[in-house]
């Protein structure tokens, strides 16, 4: 164990050089050709084995043969925002940038690569899973796991982990818990129709603006009195749109929002009481059309791997850095693997000083401690593969 810790620190520059180059040239979901082409040199230099186009622009490593095989997987897509930092290694392309850490988490898998190439395996085999479009969908309600997924890139594998950097976490940090670690999402667009008038003589219309608000009132109320207070669940409002001037009552106004939660059964009542909260249109006279579009599931973390995970991260971490938790409301695709397979997740905390905040166009991360989380993953794949008890 505290050979893999060392020679991920003697590693430590190649790693950050490879996140800032990253950093430098990020490319969109499902546009990630450069970054794989990067990615799959480097791992044919290492000796490991390349699959490309898995998932459209995603690809995979392969290093030994047989069962048990455990998968590790980063993200490789940016996000559409201008990066407004100084720093040498600042985004190169207008308007896009990496602002969530998806480069550190593919410079730390190519360290795991590197690391795990010149160790004999002395059973199974480890796939390293490079995952184009983590950060949304294209226009079919596809991402970058699902697409992944669809060509069977679990195929033959037995668990799988993922990391996470988390900016707001003290630098240097692992934290985990057994369970629900991220929330399942889903989006809904919906729209309240009523009949347009003008805006002195509202008895001569149907106001779909009234009518969106005693929706809204509805809404909130399936999660204060339709779901047990001790159950997470989220329905937010992101976009409201209607009307074009001050004294006209539209026909229709446009809702948009977000609906999160853990328990899949809560998820089951937010999607069918959200339905029933639009249904009230009609009793004003109006009506309503409603899409909910099905998003990722939560993440459920294997308290088997989290329990090897912890082991590994007490030998290489001292106990202080070692916390407990991580779950939030935020979604992750992740999900859709370990949804499928035993799987686990994680942060390592990359806090600056001041921090900066994810999806943020000054977000940076300190880059220093990368080579934990690459020791970090090594060490669990190859302390997965040499167990007696399997899962």
């Amino acid at each position: 164990m505290v050979s893999i810790l060392e020679q991920s620190k003697e590693l430590s520059s190649s790693i950050i050089g490879w996140r800032r180059h990253f950093h430098q040239y990020p490319e969109l979901g499902f546009n990630e050709y450069k970054t794989a082409e990067y990615i799959s040199s480097l791992l044919e230099e290492f000796g490991v084995e390349v699959q490309r186009n898995i998932g459209r622009t995603g690809l995979v490593g392969i290093l030994g043969e047989g069962n048990p095989c455990i998968a590790l997987r980063a993200d490789m897509d940016a996000l559409p925002i201008h990066d407004i930092k100084t720093v040498e290694y600042a985004s190169k392309v207008p308007g896009v940038m990496h602002a969530c850490g998806h480069d550190a988490h593919m410079a730390m898998l190519l360290g795991v690569a590197k690391l795990l190439a010149g160790v004999n395996l002395s059973e199974g085999s480890i796939k390293f899973i490079f995952q184009p479009f983590e950060e949304g969908q294209d226009k079919d309600g596809v991402g970058g796991a699902d697409a992944m997924l669809k060509d069977g890139v679990l195929d033959g594998v037995d668990a799988i982990i993922g990391q996470h950097v988390n900016a707001e976490l003290e630098s240097g940090v692992f934290q985990i818990k057994s369970g629900y670690f991220s929330a399942a999402v889903d989006t809904f667009s919906g729209e309240i129709t009523g009949k347009g008038c003008h805006g002195a003589y509202p008895h001569l219309g149907i106001d779909p603006i009234f009518i969106s608000a005693q929706v809204i009132n509805a809404v909130q109320a399936v999660i204060s009195r339709r779901i047990d207070p001790l159950e997470p669940a989220v329905i937010s409002f992101g976009k409201i749109h209607g009307g074009t001037a001050a004294n006209i009552i539209p026909p229709k106004v446009e809702l948009d929002g977000t609906i999160r939660s853990l328990n899949p059964s809560v998820r089951s009542i937010l999607q069918k009481d959200l339905e029933r909260a639009f249904q009230l249109s009609r009793n004003f006279g109006g009506n309503y059309r409603l899409k909910i579009i099905k998003g990722y599931p939560s993440i459920n973390n294997h308290s088997e791997l989290v329990t090897l995970l912890r082991e590994v991260a007490i030998e290489i971490l001292p106990t202080e850095k070692i916390i407990e938790g991580g779950l939030g409301m935020g979604a992750e695709d992740f999900s859709v693997f370990s949804d499928s397979i035993p799987g686990a997740f994680y942060y390592l905390g990359v806090q600056l000083n001041p921090a900066t905040s994810h999806h943020a166009p000054d977000f940076d991360i300190d880059d220093s401690v990368l080579y934990i989380g690459t020791a970090i993953l090594a060490n669990a794949a190859v302390k997965f593969l040499s167990r007696e008890k399997k899962l």
